[in-house]
């Protein structure tokens, strides 16, 4: 007897150690931009929130990895993207004025984060219906090279007959730094008295008694614990399948991760410094670029060296390829045909240009192997996951799917995920129209897609059974 009593009360100091007694306001799983977006909003509506992220504070790989990221606000009238880019840009002059706030100095700016610069899109005029509409009643600046004398005279560019060129000019596009934006974030959500945890995976979420569950391990020191929130916010990128499969196991057929293979190209140093200073400038001011055909070529300057000299990031939207593993996939090399896509449409965008770079006068510096999160529609989600198929949890928010639309438009995200989980209405009409797009609503209608795709499956399984 004397010995079940010793056995009763070391199993209980055991569960003690490794179970939180407090129970959090909210928990924000995933410190990436969506993460840190959602968990900076929901801080600056005065929310206790805890932030996990299973990296440390210095990220080594996942989707928010890097120095440069395309910011831009070029879209048709009402177009969803537009009005999250300038959002987020709104949102992040308010981050920016809160970490500023008691300072005796200007410590943070703007141009932390952003690079602004022209962003240059180039079409075929296979796509010139798809031009106009863009370009019609468009309130955002820019040029626009519909012939070959139009692009030498506003740019400097060597284009085809059958190419179209439009540069926009605005302030705040070009690209962003999301290792930047994320060190802000965290630090003004600390700044709040809020927490962020580092080098905590959650292996497990499940909801019990109206209390979620959240099981997590250190990757530093393996040792495992439990905590318990009454509100989650699940952000976790491509992870998010996996994360929600007990709370949300649709989520696995609505969200796919690809892989995307990125390439930092540098022009050989002796080179580059062949080059005039009008042609640098010009290299320079034109980048960012997306070359809008079939595989979305895109680049931008992640970054210049000691002396000046830009590294070229590289990639295509539409190369996607599977995924074995999502926990080895960041380290996969580049194979040789991918690095070889890379040089020759950099060389392709610096002949337009009229810059000489051959395809020799390119070095491969690196590669990073990304992973978009795709939905069907290519349209993220920001919403409520689903009790039995149709009932809203108020109580538990995914950000998800950004398939390489979301950084620009990260604290809008983030900011429609805080009004979720806290209720809170906005009337206006792009705000409305993004939160239904990115919404419960299209999510309903999503699962019973699948449920209605599943159904024929196994109908068709056992017309062919009863056939043999």
């Amino acid at each position: 007897m004397r010995n079940l009593l010793l056995i009763s009360v070391i199993v209980l100091n055991v569960i003690s150690c490794q179970t939180s007694e407090k129970i959090e306001d909210i928990v924000v799983i995933g410190g990436g931009l969506m993460g840190s977006s959602t968990a900076w909003e929901l801080s600056k509506y005065g929310q206790n929130v805890l932030l996990l992220e299973q990296q440390d504070s210095v990220y080594t790989y996942g989707s928010s990895f890097g120095e440069a990221r395309i910011s831009r606000s070029l879209g048709p009238k009402e177009d969803l993207f537009s009005f999250l880019q300038q959002t987020s840009v709104e949102e992040t002059e308010g981050l920016i004025a809160y970490l500023n706030e008691g300072e005796t100095n200007r410590l943070h700016s703007m141009e932390d984060i952003y690079r602004t610069s022209p962003v240059t899109y180039i079409y075929s005029t296979s796509q010139l219906n798809e031009v106009e509409a863009l370009l019609d009643g468009q309130l955002d600046t820019y040029e626009y090279a519909s012939t070959r004398e139009e692009a030498d005279e506003k740019f400097g560019m060597k284009i085809s007959d059958t190419t179209l060129v439009i540069r926009e000019y605005n302030e705040y596009t070009g690209t962003l730094n999301p290792k930047v934006l994320i060190t802000k974030l965290h630090q003004a959500i600390r700044k709040s008295g809020n927490s962020v945890r580092y080098n905590q995976k959650v292996t497990s979420l499940i909801k019990e008694d109206g209390i979620y569950k959240i099981e997590i391990t250190d990757t530093k020191t393996g040792k495992t614990k439990i905590v318990l929130s009454k509100k989650v916010v699940a952000a976790a990128g491509p992870y998010n399948g996996t994360l929600v499969k007990d709370i949300a196991p649709y989520f696995k057929d609505l969200i796919s991760p690809k892989r995307l293979f990125l390439s930092f190209l540098k022009i050989k140093p002796d080179r580059y410094d062949m080059l005039s200073i009008e042609q640098k400038n010009r290299l320079i001011s034109s980048y960012p670029v997306a070359y809008l055909n079939s595989e979305i070529f895109y680049s931008m300057i992640e970054k210049f060296d000691s002396d000046q000299r830009p590294l070229l990031k590289v990639g295509g939207h539409f190369l996607r390829t599977e995924i074995k593993d999502l926990d080895t996939v960041w380290a996969m090399q580049l194979t040789e045909q991918e690095i070889q896509w890379s040089k020759e449409n950099t060389v392709d965008y610096l002949a337009k240009l009229d810059i000489p770079i051959t395809f020799s006068d390119l070095e491969f510096d690196q590669g990073y192997s990304c992973v978009y999160s795709l939905t069907e529609s290519e349209i993220p989600y920001v919403t409520h996951v689903l009790k039995n198929g149709t009932e809203i949890d108020s109580s538990f928010v995914l950000v998800g799917g950004m398939s390489g639309i979301g950084a620009k438009g990260s604290l809008a995200y983030g900011l429609i995920a805080a009004d979720l989980l806290l209720d809170k209405e906005n009337n206006s009409f792009m705000y409305g129209k993004a939160k239904r797009a990115l919404g419960s609503q299209r999510l309903i209608e999503d699962v019973q897609n699948i449920e209605k795709k599943n159904n024929a499956k196994n109908n068709g399984k056992a017309k062919n059974q009863i056939e043999q």
